[in-house]
């Protein structure tokens, strides 16, 4: 166990932690995720002869794949003893196999964002008589996510409105929503969680057997978890001494509009026997970096009463990494920092080396604006729920309709997408003549209406028979190889359906290995591989020619040579909502989070700025420059 001689006195205590429940609190850089794969493949190792797996839960699918590939690299045959997954697909896969205690069948469908509104929507226009307190289904949508991620019981949801009557109608709706979602077999992301956490609490069978497989339990990242994911984890190890190995820092809580909460890692003194050890020891940033994080963060009240500042393990250079620049505006500011970037990559950075972060996107398109007159590539990372490319559109409504058949609705969606492929309407009449000869298969339909399509070349045509011959792996490989030739072909140079496509093909193969590799992925059953598809992010990774323009919640988790945070001023960070809450409020303190996570994403070199108008408004820079010691509120 080579592995474990590699860690620091305090990363071998937690990695050699065997029965109990401990709490690790590793502050940024600190190896938590070196620490929490060593403590695994010891597991592992020592435990050969025994028949136990151990359960890792993270947030995303990519720390997930990550720790999969490190932990593998250390124990090989650890494939089968260890499930690395996230909170949602391993709710996911408890759903699949007990869901039928609320009438899901095992292939249920995970809804997209489009389509919860659209459900939302059809209930408040057929009841509107009813439903007089909503002005919109996508506000009414908020509410029910709440309730969700809450675990809100139906009869508590009334008092949590002060106005009577729309308590008794969210309550209404909301119970009418879970219902439609039961009745067609589908779920949305919120609703994975709730109806697990609710089958685990009203069959503890369920919770038992879970118990008996995984022996030991890791989460990572828990100062992230909801209500929903906490009771989820308190289902599967209720004891006081469970077996549970909690990864955590409640300095890095930036996620309370989804249900995060720095007092949840207090909570675990009041359900477990808790060991807490810390890791405050940074390896990332420089000594400065390091010496402002501490000066910022100890101003936060919500946090762990013992919590011991960041120890730098780095060395100082001898150069200042820390550069404080002003500007006359927002305007100024960007062109400034876009200069100094440019001066950087002339003297020899890599694009991938810079990052440019704030706290609100519009800071960061103001700066990529600049970049761009400066002739540098600048990418803003904008989420995806889905997949907007012609090809892969039609791809994953084909496997969506071969699972159903006989969605009308999703064969037009399927007939759309292929006629953007192929540049060719594709005859809904048609189309509706075939299904009606094949008693509504709309997937027979389909495969009868490309066959006889002139305008469907024959590589997508062998695709989708495969498809309909029930070979969806077969129908994937051959159609993203059609198209694949397409988008090489210079006259689809301009063609805007594949626009996207290349990019989006890149982020396909990345679910793939996320799942674990091609041949894991195509094996699943068709449902359960949609499933793993619905949960996947579909954002794509920046270019490796372009410079990172991130808001701070997404850095999270990364690390750059060389951070830039613009917009450190008053109403930016901290925000105007966190202003108004009050300077002790929770909304500050998280924002004093975000200005933490940001800075201590720095490996060499830190430069923060601030205007002194934004948007033709007078601002004051921001407090946590003065908590930091970088301005002097005296002067």
């Amino acid at each position: 166990m080579e592995y474990l001689k590699k860690l620091n006195p305090n990363q071998s205590a937690a990695a050699q932690w065997n029965e109990g429940a401990l709490l690790v609190l590793a502050g940024p850089g600190s190896g938590k995720t070196a620490t929490l794969t060593a403590r695994v493949a010891r597991l592992v190792e020592q435990g050969q002869d025994e028949s136990f797996r151990i359960l890792c839960l993270t947030f995303t699918r990519k720390a997930a794949a990550e720790m999969r590939e490190r932990l593998l690299n250390l124990v090989p045959d650890a494939k089968d003893r260890v499930l690395l997954t996230t909170f949602h697909s391993f709710a996911t896969d408890i759903l699949r196999q007990h869901g039928s205690h609320f009438g899901f069948s095992p292939d249920f469908e995970i809804l997209e964002e489009a389509e919860r509104v659209g459900i939302v929507k059809s209930v408040l226009e057929e009841k509107a008589g009813e439903f007089t307190k909503f002005v919109s289904a996508e506000k009414a949508l908020t509410a029910i996510d709440f309730l969700l991620r809450n675990v809100t019981p139906d009869d508590k949801v009334p008092t949590l409105l002060k106005d009577a009557e729309a308590g008794q109608q969210l309550q209404s709706l909301f119970a009418q929503y879970k219902e439609i979602l039961k009745r067609q077999n589908c779920l949305d992301y919120g609703a994975i969680l709730y109806f697990c956490e609710e089958l685990l609490r009203e069959r503890p069978r369920i919770s038992k057997q879970l118990r008996t497989v995984y022996r030991y339990v890791c989460v990572d990242e828990f100062q992230d978890t909801n209500v929903a994911q906490f009771r989820m984890l308190r289902a599967i190890t209720p004891d006081k001494d469970a077996n549970v190995f909690i990864v955590g820092d409640d300095d890095q809580v930036i996620y309370q509009w989804n249900g995060a909460s720095p007092k949840r890692v207090k909570e675990l003194e009041q359900h477990y026997d808790l060991t807490t050890i810390q890791l405050p020891e940074n390896y990332r940033c420089p000594p400065e970096v390091v010496a402002l994080a501490n000066a910022l963060i100890v101003h936060n009240g919500e946090r762990s009463s013992d919590k011991k500042p960041l120890l730098s393990m780095k060395t100082g250079s001898g150069v200042n990494p820390i550069e404080l620049l002003s500007f006359d505006d927002d305007q100024q500011e960007a062109s400034g920092i876009a200069e100094r970037v440019a001066e950087r990559l002339r003297g020899g950075a890599r694009p991938a080396d810079i990052a440019i972060l704030a706290r609100a996107t519009r800071l960061l398109e103001r700066v990529q604006q600049a970049l761009q007159t400066l002739s540098v590539p600048s990418h803003v990372q904008r989420r995806k729920s889905q997949f907007e490319s012609a090809p892969l559109r039609f791809v994953v409504a084909a496997l969506k309709l071969a699972l159903v058949r006989s969605d009308e609705d999703l064969a037009a969606t399927v007939t759309k997408a292929l006629s953007d492929c192929v540049e060719q309407d594709a005859n809904g009449e048609d189309l509706a003549g075939f299904s009606a000869a094949l008693n509504g298969d709309q997937l027979e339909a389909l495969g009868a209406l490309v066959a006889t399509s002139d305008a469907v070349p024959q590589g997508l045509r062998q695709a989708v028979a495969s498809l309909v011959q029930g070979r969806y792996a077969e129908f994937i490989q051959l159609a993203l190889s059609h198209f694949d030739a397409v988008e090489r072909a210079e006259q689809n140079d301009d063609n805007e359906q594949y626009a996207e496509y290349a990019t989006e093909r890149g982020v396909w193969q990345g679910i793939l290995r996320e799942v674990g590799g091609e041949e894991d992925a195509y094996s699943l059953s068709l449902g359960q591989f949609l499933q793993e598809l619905a949960l996947a992010n579909k954002t794509p990774e920046a270019p490796s020619n372009a410079v990172r323009c991130l808001t701070v919640h997404s850095s999270k988790g990364l690390e750059f040579k060389h951070v830039y945070l613009v917009g450190m001023a008053e109403d930016q960070l901290p925000s105007f909502q966190s202003k108004k809450a009050g300077d002790d409020s929770r909304e500050m303190q998280e924002e004093r989070r975000n200005c933490f996570v940001a800075i201590t994403r720095t490996i060499e070199t830190l430069t923060m700025s601030y205007g002194n108008k934004y948007n033709g408004w007078s601002k004051k820079p921001s407090r946590f420059l003065f908590e930091m010691g970088l301005l002097d509120a005296t002067k």
